[in-house]
């Protein structure tokens, strides 16, 4: 029996009747769970889930006719809205019974349905405002600096004290960055001191995260789960960011390269481990529980901690199949386990995983038009097909609805890597996306 056989035994074993119900992002994240026989609902804001007809699924999209950029947009901030209203009724209806609910993130959202089901549902995640301070980046990386892991210089400016970035500005180019972001959305790139007044990003807080942009450096993603007795890693890939046919931000993300990840030396895969179990440590120690992730940057050969995701992220999905395919257990399937208070396998050193894995690139092309519009996202994937004839897509964006500037137009699974940088794609798959982007801006509007 495979790792992956005898732990998805366990799991089903202890959720017993309970139902599982996902909430998350993406309906088709939940694939990997698609054989624990208790998997019963996908909820997702974007993509509907449809692989399995013995799943409740609905996506607010749905209901709104809008595929929004959940980089911008979150439910927590829409509580009154009616599609907001009928998609909790729905949620409630599949936790009307024995169940689990197993979120992609913790949100406010999810806690006050968990608390209203408090009797026969049991939340699988952190309560949502515990999960808040985790997001909080510059807690996060005075707690790693104590760690003793090289990161990003950051300096924390006030508003008032913006005269600091002068002397900072003398080093060339720097990134003024919000204290929560995601996908790559509160980052801004600056090139000069005249910049800096213009692009400052005024929030709450009153303080902005500073710091040099690092030429050169090659972003680093991997996945980890907090066990209660222990932390297991698994597969790193580099980050895909800001390609221009892609996604509309400077660092927005755009997916992963699992197969390039195999030109790291041996060390930096030991050191990717090593400062990733630390991290996992730290977290348990703050009460977190589960799947999460880092990001790094490799610069002039130099591991440097990024941020923390602590959540399921855009690589959890790719992670996880290249994961099922090897037969070992897959983030989302420990995720459950270790909420289950399963024991913590033995981990599997990450050198081992990257040998066994096959080349895969998880690639997210966002619509970059001006505005939204109604898009047939399967024109993209014929559009790709014919410069990779085996490319698989989920999370299709259809006519039926109108897909904001910024949002998700597909998903696309390659069976290669694509990049020498994260920040580009080889020529002939960049040009077919670009010719796409460009022949959807041409299509009538009514479309």
């Amino acid at each position: 029996m495979s790792d992956r056989a005898r732990l998805l035994s366990e799991v089903s074993r202890r959720l017993g009747i309970r139902r599982l119900v996902w909430m998350g992002l993406r309906g088709d994240d939940i694939e990997p769970l698609a054989d624990l026989p208790q998997l019963h609902g996908a909820f997702s804001i974007i993509g509907g889930y449809d692989r399995r007809v013995s799943v409740k699924s609905l996506a607010y999209e749905d209901l709104t006719g809008v595929r929004v950029d959940p980089e911008i947009w979150d439910i927590d901030d829409h509580l009154k809205d009616d599609a907001t209203i009928e998609f909790r009724r729905a949620l409630l209806g599949a936790l009307s019974s024995d169940c689990a609910l197993l979120p992609y993130r913790p949100l406010n959202f999810l806690s006050a349905i968990h608390f209203a089901r408090l009797a026969r549902c049991r939340h699988l995640g952190l309560f949502g405002a515990h999960q808040y301070a985790f997001e909080h980046k510059p807690w996060v990386e005075s707690a790693v600096r104590d760690l003793g892991l090289p990161q990003i210089p950051w300096t924390y400016v006030a508003d008032e004290d913006q005269l600091q970035v002068r002397e900072l500005s003398r080093h060339g180019e720097l990134v003024l960055r919000r204290s929560r972001t995601s996908g790559g959305e509160g980052f801004t790139r600056v090139t000069s001191i005249d910049d800096v007044a213009s692009h400052w990003p005024y929030v709450d807080e009153s303080f902005v995260s500073v710091a040099p942009y690092l030429e050169g450096a090659l972003p680093l993603n991997v996945g980890a789960t907090v066990w209660t007795d222990g932390v297991t890693v698994h597969n790193p890939s580099v980050q895909l960011i800001g390609i221009d046919s892609c996604v509309t931000r400077d660092f927005g993300y755009c997916g992963n390269d699992f197969g390039l990840i195999r030109d790291l030396d041996r060390d930096v895969i030991q050191q990717i481990e090593d400062s990733t179990v630390r991290i996992g440590r730290w977290l348990r120690e703050h009460g977190y529980l589960g799947s999460f992730g880092v990001d790094y940057l490799l610069h002039c050969g130099r591991l440097l901690f990024t941020e923390i995701n602590p959540r399921f992220q855009g690589s959890t999905h790719s992670s996880c199949r290249l994961d099922v395919e090897a037969g070992r257990s897959c983030l989302l399937l420990e995720h459950l386990a270790a909420w289950l208070e399963v024991p913590c396998p033995r981990p599997v050193p990450l050198a081992a995983r990257i040998a066994e894995a096959s080349a895969l690139t998880n690639l997210v092309v966002h619509w970059t038009g001006d505005s939204g519009a109604h898009l047939d996202g399967r024109s993209l994937v014929d559009h790709v097909r014919r410069v990779e004839s085996t490319v698989r897509a989920d999370v299709i964006t259809s006519a039926t609805v109108s897909t904001d500037r910024g949002a998700t137009v597909a998903r696309l699974a390659i069976r290669r890597s694509v990049t020498k940088s994260g920040f580009e794609l080889d020529e002939k798959l960049d040009q077919a996306i670009r010719g796409w982007q460009f022949g959807a801006r041409k299509e009538p509007a009514g479309r």
